[in-house]
């Protein structure tokens, strides 16, 4: 049985975006139409033939060329057989009926496949006879699954309603095979002569993805992968959140961290820190990880704005076995997104919305009311005074005292907060056969925040097209816009309003603003309602073209082109009227920046796969390839003042530039090739060996030093495979191990060269000086980072049991560091590779899959993991700065680098606590001696940021539709430096509210055996191992309860599949700590409502 695949033709600054997009949809809706109505215009289509005794088979494949439709038929059935046929402007059904006349042959049209087979007649007696439907899990009928006879060429396919009939003579056994593309293959033995109404129900080949590791070079098995490499797939995505996609992600991938922001917390604007496997450089842009969508690399703000229902599959590349291909862009751990695939069968249309509210979280929040400010304001002798200034502040203080008694207690908090709405909609059309397969996805969503008037919109256009034929040629084309609206919060910062009094009201008595506040605090509240803003917008255009090709049995060659544009336009106005300009002129007030970056890259690949079986049990995979790309960005800013009026926010009514300002910009360009290899070679299942090799080079290094190879070797051992292995409990036991080098070229292209800038102040009457911006470094070499790893694959009891550990040593050499230079050269630093980290660490992951039959399933699962990170050499200028930074006295401790330390060590002086006899602190000196004088040389370490251990706990239960899932937040040992002790309890301003823990264990008198100094010391107090905790703490990461409606109910609704969840993010934490969370912007709790729907 084979089939003849023939093709079917098909078609293929605010108000010009708009225009460009209603055109492309208009472009794509009009392909969808055609696509649609091309199976009915081939059923129309009239045809011309004129043939004498020529071979059925030649004229099938004429007659599938010219019509569009595929033909299906058993070789032994139609050979030998030779037709004559004469017809002009016929249908194609007249020409087969004229074809077929006077053989034994019939046909049948199941969509866009016409089957041939043998008259059913007494001469050609049948045996058997076995008739049934075939359907996917939801229930709804497949069209055009091949159903056959093991082991032979006979079958026939499924009609429109998914049924079939299949009769053929006995044989000795009756195996028949279901096989659809996309679907996992079925087979049924069939015992009886006559068997009627079987059910065959198809599932997804999801399990393709359980089985591979998607590098965005290609995808390999996994039992024979070296490296260390984590998957999570769509639906284990969406049980941790729907909101951030790298928030769910790290749920899962141990080494993956999300840097918990203190000072931002929920803001819907801030995008998150990111480390895989601890810091490997001192810049934070530098620690960024490599993010890649369906092959091509995007940055982290695309990312970002993605939404968690486009996605199929994510896996994280953590050691160089996995990511050596990536050369330069994989020392910082590589995340590969896949997107959903294209799918073939009829058009369906499914719809993703998810509709959540957000509430303010400020259970860590414990401050004073108006009656406990006013008396600790008392205590700290805030109104105390002698003659006529004592007289003033009895006044204000009794002042005070009236609204105390008269009931004023504002709750500044809850000013500038609101309880946020957020919807997300996602609508996808999809459809194609075997060979033209198509998808475009319109989504919708808006996230506000719990500071009034913070939001992000997010809209976004997706289109994919492919055609495939047999698996010997293979186009695909992804194009993705991206429109993102930003606008942050006028209310400014949320400490403002922790600062203010209780005891203030916010309006007089007569209605209006209260502008100014006791102790002459300016009223934020009035500030915010001026009209001041700060927002933004970004548009991204992502279009990827892939091509494939079958060159010869087992060399295939692939090519991939991409191009990604990019743009990023701020704007920030701020009022006439704000108390920014209360001391500046009128000529100068009010002021408007606008600062606007673009960038555009270009990415190519070109690459030959080859897989050959030497013998029964050696497999060889040999890829290799190239690699170019060209990013050119540019970006500009400036700042005009002089605006006088909040109606005029905009740069044409700007008098002037502010004093000393002008506008600034800057260019980049980057270009960038390499080459690489990689082998992998598997015996017997059992043994594997993968080598990569990488030879890289960029424009962003000096002639000398523009290239350079990067490599990494792995090796693995199934120990399961071994003949003295039991099976009965062992599914999988793997070893593993790999060393490797992998790079970062994350900084400035213009390093190696010297850059200039012009200084007007260097008029020489013929022209303008130019001085030094950096000097240029032509023998900077790459940052190069060698990591070993080695790793234990465990699966036991039938899958019920699985658990990946691992052990990874990062060595980062040759960090770009900032030198010291002499004044004479023109600038005060240069960039050379000086700084050298090494990172340490162990990550655990396992599942245990407690109950398992056919109404219940309960898993649970944890993942651990830890990090050391340790300083082997830093720069002068380093030391510099930490010498400087030393001895500026500051509310937190600084970020002070030394060698053989920690990178996040958190370092202070030792303290012996209060003086019982004076209410002054006791430091410890680096001898052990006491003493009243801070010394900052005495700093000695008490631990490190990075917590001892951390991780994620889960359990998923499922009855059932109805799924309960669980996943919590858990660390241990993280040394924190407690900031509200010491700027809102011992160190507090008695001018603004403080934390109720004010009024304990503070010294009064000599004596006193106290925590703190005397409430009447409101200076900053030194940073000394006083304020020092160790963090233990359990977060709800999330609870969601969802069902899975049936499919006979859909069917009575008119849809194929129905889902809802509910969901609760951060429900709740428990900490050891008690410190103010979200200063600048709260953190939140969400609860969610989301559906999911296909028709």
């Amino acid at each position: 049985m084979k089939k003849n695949p023939n093709v079917r033709a098909g078609g293929q600054h605010a108000l010009e975006k708009i225009s460009m997009v209603m055109k492309l949809c208009l472009f794509l809706l009009s392909f969808l139409v055609y696509s649609v109505s091309a199976k009915s215009m081939a059923q129309n289509v009239k045809l011309s033939m004129e043939k004498k005794s020529e071979s059925l088979v030649k004229v099938l494949n004429e007659l599938g060329e010219k019509s569009g439709y595929e033909f299906f038929y058993n070789d032994d059935e139609v050979s030998g057989v030779n037709v004559s046929v004469s017809v002009k402007n016929a249908t194609v059904r007249e020409i087969l009926e004229s074809v077929l006349k006077g053989t034994s042959l019939v046909y049948h049209i199941v969509d866009n496949v016409i089957v041939i087979s043998p008259k059913v007649n007494d001469e050609r007696p049948v045996a058997w006879r076995v008739s049934g439907v075939v359907k996917d899990g939801r229930g709804i009928p497949l069209i055009g699954v091949t159903v056959s006879l093991k082991g032979t060429t006979v079958g026939v396919a499924t009609d429109k309603d998914g049924k079939f009939i299949f009769e053929f003579q006995k044989r000795d056994s009756v195996v028949l095979v279901f096989s659809f593309v996309g679907m996992v293959t079925q087979e049924k033995i069939i015992k009886t002569k006559e068997t009627k109404n079987l059910v065959v129900v198809m599932k997804e080949d999801v399990g393709e993805l359980d089985e591979v590791v998607i590098t965005g070079f290609g995808s390999k098995a996994k039992n024979s992968y070296t490296g260390a490499a984590t998957s999570v797939d769509r639906k284990q995505l969406l049980t941790a959140g729907t909101r951030s996609l790298l928030k769910s992600l790290a749920a899962f991938v141990p080494g993956m961290q999300i840097v918990t922001n203190n000072d931002m917390g929920s803001d819907p604007n801030t995008k998150p820190e990111i480390l895989i496997r601890g810091r490997s450089s001192f810049e934070g842009a530098s620690n960024v990880p490599t993010f890649i969508v369906d092959g091509a690399e995007v940055s982290l703000d695309y990312v970002f704005d993605m939404d968690v229902n486009d996605v199929e599959n994510v896996t994280v590349l953590k050691d160089a076995s996995a990511s050596a291909l990536y050369g330069a862009k994989a020392s910082k751990g590589v995340i590969v997104i896949t997107t959903k695939p294209l799918k073939g069968g009829k058009m369906r249309v499914s719809y993703d919305g998810t509709f959540g509210a957000s509430f303010p979280d400020l259970s860590d929040y414990d401050l004073l009311n108006a009656e406990e400010k006013l008396e600790y304001e008392r205590r700290a002798h805030l109104y105390d005074g002698m003659g006529d200034d004592g007289y003033e502040k009895d006044v204000e203080y009794n002042e005070i005292y009236k609204r105390v008694r008269a009931g004023v207690d504002t709750d500044w908090m809850s000013k500038p907060l609101r309880n946020s709405f957020t919807q997300n909609h996602n609508v996808n059309i999809s459809g194609g056969d075997d060979f033209i397969r198509y998808s475009l996805s319109v989504r919708y969503g808006r996230e506000e925040g719990v500071m009034k008037e913070s939001k992000r919109d997010r809209y976004s256009m997706s289109f994919k097209l492919s055609y495939n034929k047999q698996d010997r040629f293979f186009i695909n084309s992804t194009t993705t816009i991206n429109v993102v609206n930003n606008e942050n919060s006028p209310y400014g910062s949320f400490s403002k309003y922790v600062d203010l009094n209780p005891y203030d009201p916010v309006y007089n008595e007569d209605g209006s603003w209260n502008k100014l506040l006791t102790h002459y605090i300016y009223n934020p509240l009035y500030e915010a309602s001026l009209g001041s803003y700060d927002k933004g917008e970004q548009f991204y255009l992502n279009t990827i073209l892939n091509l494939r090709v079958e060159v010869l049995k087992g060399l295939r060659m692939e090519g991939q082109f991409s191009l990604n544009k990019s743009k990023d336009d701020t704007e920030v106005f701020v009022s006439p009227q704000s108390n920014t300009f209360n001391d500046v002129v009128t000529e100068e007030k009010g002021s408007i920046t606008v600062s606007n970056t673009k960038r555009m890259t270009y990415e190519g690949r070109l690459m030959l796969t080859y897989n050959k079986m030497f013998g029964e049990s050696t497999l060889l995979n040999v890829l290799g390839g190239g690699t170019i790309s060209s990013s050119d960005g540019n970006s500009n800013s400036y700042s005009g003042v002089g605006i006088f009026s909040d109606k005029l926010a905009h740069p044409a009514f700007t008098s002037r530039y502010p004093e000393n300002g002008r506008p600034t910009g800057s260019q980049d360009i980057e270009r960038s090739m390499g080459f690489f290899v990689n082998g992998n070679m598997i015996y017997d299942n059992r043994y594997f060996l993968d080598v990569a090799i990488r030879y890289e080079g960029s424009s962003k290094f000096g002639s000398d030093q523009r290239y350079a190879p990067f490599w990494s070797v792995g090796g693995g051992w199934n120990i399961h495979k071994e003949k003295f292995m039991p099976t009965s409990a062992t599914d999988v036991l793997k070893l593993r191990a790999s060393v490797g080098y992998t790079g970062n070229a994350s900084f400035s292209p213009y390093q190696a060269m010297t850059t200039y800038k012009y200084d007007a102040d260097l008029n020489y009457g013929k022209g303008i000086g130019a001085v030094p911006m950096a000097i240029g470094n032509p023998d900077l070499k790459w940052e190069r980072t060698l990591t070993y790893n080695a790793g234990l694959d465990v699966v036991l009891f039938s899958n019920r049991w699985d658990m990946t550990l691992d052990w990874y040593r990062k060595v980062t050499d040759d960090l770009l560091l900032d030198v010291t230079k002499a004044p004479s050269v023109g600038t005060s630093s240069a960039k050379e590779n000086i700084g050298k980290l090494q990172n340490n660490g162990i990550e655990f992951q396992t599942r245990v899959t407690a109950i398992n039959n056919q109404n219940w399933n309960w898993a649970m699962s944890l993942t651990i993991q830890h990090n050391e990170n340790k300083i082997k050499k830093i720069s002068n200028a380093l030391k510099a700065m930490n010498e400087k930074l030393n001895a500026e006295k500051t509310l937190l401790p600084p970020p002070v680098y030394e060698e053989g330390q920690s990178i996040s060590a958190v370092k202070a002086v030792k303290s012996g606590g209060i003086d019982p006899a004076t209410g002054q602190e006791i430091y410890i000196d680096i001898d052990g001696n006491p003493t009243f004088t801070y010394n900052y040389w005495d700093k000695r370490v008490y631990g490190d940021a990075n917590p001892d251990m951390s991780g994620v706990f889960g359990s998923y239960l499922t009855f059932k539709g109805f799924s309960l899932n669980m996943m919590f937040d858990y660390s241990f040992g993280g040394t924190i430096y407690n900031q509200t002790l010491v700027s809102r309890v011992e160190g507090s301003d008695p001018l603004k509210n403080a934390d109720k823990r004010v009024f304990s264990s503070r010294w009064k008198e000599a004596g006193d055996q106290a925590k703190y100094k005397d409430i009447a010391d409101s200076s900053m107090p030194e940073v000394t191992s006083r304020f020092i905790r160790d963090e233990y703490y359990l977060n709800m990461r999330s609870l969601s309860l969802s069902y899975d409606f049936t499919s006979d109910f859909c069917k009575k609704i008119y849809l194929s599949r129905l889902r809802v969840q509910f969901m609760t993010n951060d429900l709740f934490r428990i900490s050891t700590v008690k410190q103010e969370r979200g200063l600048t912007y709260p953190f939140a709790r969400t609860f969610e409502f989301s559906l999911s729907a296909a028709f």
